[in-house]
């Protein structure tokens, strides 16, 4: 039997997804999911730098990896590109598979760098308190919140911490003292919640 076999027909005389496409199609799916927990819903941890770097050297692997595994089911009849892909033209095929490539290398690198390091360190992460100068800051992304308070010393891409307009509006301008309670493991922080110490007026009574 033909391992084209898994291919079947459909009633319109169109090809099915084979079983294997079908598994690749739900990784892809589930790893997509993953990235979007860092950036669309939860932006509240920091990757330490060190990690960083390592989950970009473990999502190199991990692209190294599935382009062999895809080549060799290619080239075995067992996986087969999307329809468009054979009426593209080299220069085409060319562009469309560095796209693909360093799209897949993001939603890696954030599913390792941020998402898995962030369910670790919140169920198994040390609970400390440490002191950190904050600034009040405006969103200016689509997708950020208006109003913002900058933890200075961290510049993780995103990372927010988000409090209200009333709140934003009472606050001094310049850098504040906080106390940061944290969750703190090898592969980063993530911050629970943020106490301002905010001075006292002049002459106010001590």
């Amino acid at each position: 039997m033909s391992p084209l076999d898994d291919i079947h027909a459909n009633r319109t005389g169109k090809p099915k997804m084979s079983r294997r496409q079908k598994w690749l199609a739900c990784a892809f799916l589930l790893a997509m999911l993953g990235a979007v927990v860092p950036v669309m819903v939860n932006r509240s941890f920091v990757p330490s730098a060190s990690w960083q770097a390592r989950a970009l050297y473990l999502s190199i692997a991990l692209l190294a990896i599935s382009g062999v595994l895809l080549r060799n089911w290619h080239r075995r009849g067992l996986w087969q590109p999307g329809p468009p892909w054979p009426a593209y033209g080299p220069v085409r095929r060319g562009m469309m598979l560095l796209l693909c490539l360093g799209f897949m290398l993001f939603i890696f690198w954030l599913n390792l760098a941020a998402t898995l390091p962030m369910a670790y360190t919140a169920v198994l992460g040390k609970r400390e308190v440490r002191e950190a100068m904050v600034e009040a800051k405006r969103g200016s992304g689509r997708r950020s919140c208006a109003h913002q308070l900058k933890v200075q010393g961290v510049n993780y891409l995103f990372f927010e911490f988000c409090i209200d307009a009333d709140d934003y509006d009472a606050l001094p301008s310049g850098p504040l003292p906080a106390r940061l309670l944290v969750r703190q493991s090898y592969f980063g922080e993530l911050i629970g919640s943020l106490r301002l110490s905010v001075p006292a007026p002049p002459g106010a009574a001590g």
